[in-house]
């Protein structure tokens, strides 16, 4: 090797050429022996490719055109004389490089501005299997998603500059332990020219059709808001502390109260350590706690990290054998849920739990740890009853919902970010945006992109904190940003400034007055790319538009009220009229204060209003006006 980084200094040397030459060669050879020719179906303007590494399988396909632009297709995989399908399968297909400005995948996190490549990583507790291609103005172009919502799949959407193509694929990894003969999968194609959102909740619906889906019922309770111990607290509270904070929660029109972790152990150093046995060391008693709570008016719920037992637990000796893997990171050991001792542990614990306290519900937290390491998981002794760690992860989840709401049939049972895809719709009803204490604009991305995915079940916001040092207007901005979900509340009511409890006390009433059009209006998204600068629903001739940068705001349709949040610095709100009329128009400060009331005649164009940072403006229809706009 010294000898030719001496000599060959030129790539484009004859010896170079050769060597060159020689690296295809094998490389055709390699593959020549290692892979099958991929097998070729059409379905309208889709070519599609698919290889499964295996000779003799057998691929059946169908197609069904449920409307124009809109398709699903169906490829039905069996083994044929081999005794088991490949580990992995592969779907690749193309579409046109026309209009696509942008790829809308399920995680907040990575851009949504068009890239070489992007790509989505789901299984049964991960994110969901879609993306959606879009253009200007938030138009749909392709969207794509995969029926199978349980195992590991991985989408992506890559950019063919020579054929001014998107090349898309679906990959499924199947668990090497199961031994499929055969496995179906469908794959939802929209090439649709309308919102990237209209697309999008019609993946929702196909998937909710599903009868392996089909979600949860969602209490009222589920739908109200939420005062959260964590971000206030962390693991440093008393009961007195709590009780006190439910009274005053309670009094500004919140309905439940979830206890963070702390509650099982004293220790304070934050990790899972303590974590797995579930007995309750800071509320001493906690049935008479749990009914004291219910006294002040609120609803009860506790946390629990569902797959961790810490090492410091009495449980952690119990269940060697049967972990996962252990993660010094968190001090825990992962349950293996294949064991049907493990399932049985964590159901009857919050079964007990439920009965014995009288609680209204259960924060489950962690799930997504079971299944998000990229290695496949230990083998098994003859002890479990599952091989496929996904079937186990769904028998457990199954269970823990079948034996919760057998015995309170409203139970209430949180889920965070990133189990928020179609599978979970089937255990829970309360879906949290994932962790980002003061990112207003992080969790306006992540409770919306949860919602546009969700149907009726209740998207809430990451809890809500801020500094009480702050400006009331940039407070304020905590709440207006998540405005379209439910608000989980975690700061010490009793320490805020009198300014923000005003803010808190305006913006929790407005939301408990107008939570029908926030939460079951017909909702739109407007350009991912930006984060989601305007946000609007609409319900029973009401629209609420969150606005959050200077956007020019559509009024299309004939409404009574139509209600402005302006969550930015600019006081300038833009109107396009589609069509004249006569209004009332009032304007409120953050803290609930009337700044300016008066009536007017909107002409059919363009009008610019004025409305203070982190104020509403209400514009209501009427039939007659005194003044006109100019």
């Amino acid at each position: 090797m010294r000898y030719l980084n001496k000599r060959i200094v030129s790539p484009h040397s004859p010896f170079m050429h050769f060597l060159v030459k020689i690296c295809v060669l094998l490389n055709c050879f390699l593959c020549a022996a290692f892979t099958v020719s991929a097998q070729e179906y059409t379905s309208g303007p889709y070519l599609f490719s698919v290889s499964t590494l295996l000779p003799d399988a057998k691929i059946s396909f169908t197609h069904n055109e449920i409307k124009k632009g809109l398709t699903v297709v169906t490829f039905v995989f069996n083994a044929g004389d081999s005794a088991a399908l490949p580990k992995e399968l592969t779907i690749k297909w193309s579409v046109p490089l026309v209009g696509i400005m942008g790829c809308w995948t399920p995680n907040g996190n990575e851009p949504r501005f068009i890239r070489m490549s992007s790509s989505t990583l789901s299984n049964l507790a991960s994110q969901a299997p879609v993306i959606s291609l879009f253009g200007n103005n938030s138009i749909n172009r392709y969207t794509f998603a995969l029926s199978d919502a349980f195992h590991q799949t991985i989408l992506n959407a890559s950019v063919n500059e020579g054929e001014a193509r998107m090349n898309c694929s679906a990959k499924l990894i199947l668990e090497k332990d199961e031994k499929a003969k055969n496995y179906e999968v469908s794959i939802f194609l929209d090439s649709r020219s309308v919102g990237f959102y209209e697309s999008l909740k019609q993946v929702s619906s196909w998937w909710a059709a599903m009868p392996v889906y089909k979600p949860s019922i969602v209490p009222a309770a589920a739908k109200l808001p939420v005062y959260s111990t964590w971000y206030s607290y962390h693991q440093n509270f008393t009961e007195t502390d709590l009780l006190n904070e439910c009274v005053r929660a309670k009094a500004m029109g919140y309905a439940t109260i979830i206890v963070d972790d702390g509650w099982q152990t004293l220790n304070s150093t934050r990790g899972y350590a303590y974590t797995g046995d579930w007995k309750p060391e800071r509320i001493a008693n906690m049935a008479d706690f749990v009914k004291k709570v219910h006294t002040t008016g609120l609803k009860f719920m506790l946390w629990y990290s569902v797959p961790f037992v810490g090492y410091h637990s009495s449980s952690y000796e119990r269940f060697k054998g049967k972990y996962l893997y252990l993660s010094d990171r968190v001090s825990a050991g992962v349950l293996d849920p294949r064991y049907p001792q493990v399932r049985q542990f964590i159901i009857d614990k919050y079964l007990h739990d439920l009965k014995e306290w009288d609680m209204d519900g259960f924060k489950l937290d962690f799930i997504d740890s079971f299944t998000n390491r990229t290695d496949d998981p230990p083998a098994v002794s003859k002890e479990a009853d599952f091989l496929s760690l996904y079937a186990a992860v769904d028998q457990l989840m199954g269970d823990v919902k079948k034996a919760l709401t057998a015995a309170k049939p409203d139970i209430l049972i949180e889920f965070r970010q990133t189990y928020t895809g179609p599978a979970m719709l089937k255990y829970g009803n309360m879906f949290r945006a994932g962790d980002c204490p003061a990112g207003a604009i992080t969790n306006r991305v992540r409770t919306t992109d949860i919602k546009l995915l969700s149907g009726s079940a209740a998207v809430h916001s990451d809890m809500l904190t801020w500094g009480y040092h702050e400006p009331v207007h940039l407070a304020a901005l905590q709440f207006l940003n998540i405005l379209f979900s439910v608000p989980q509340l975690s700061v010490k009511l009793n320490e805020l400034p009198s300014s923000h409890l005003n803010m808190v006390k305006f913006y929790t009433n407005y939301w408990l007055a107008n939570k029908d059009v926030l939460l079951n209006g017909d909702f739109k998204a407007f350009n991912p790319e930006l984060n989601y600068p305007m946000l609007m629903s609409t319900k029973d001739n009401k629209t609420i538009v969150g606005l959050y940068a200077d956007m020019l705001i559509p009024v299309n349709n004939k409404f009574a009220d139509l209600d402005i949040i302006n969550a930015k610095s600019s006081e300038n709100v833009s109107l396009q009229i589609a069509f004249p009329m006569n209004c009332r128009i009032e304007t409120f400060s953050c803290e609930g204060k009337l700044l300016q009331k008066r009536t007017l005649r909107l002409k059919k164009g363009i009008h610019y209003l004025k409305a203070p940072f982190s104020g509403i403006i209400m514009v209501h229809q009427i039939r007659s006006a005194t003044q006109t706009i100019k």
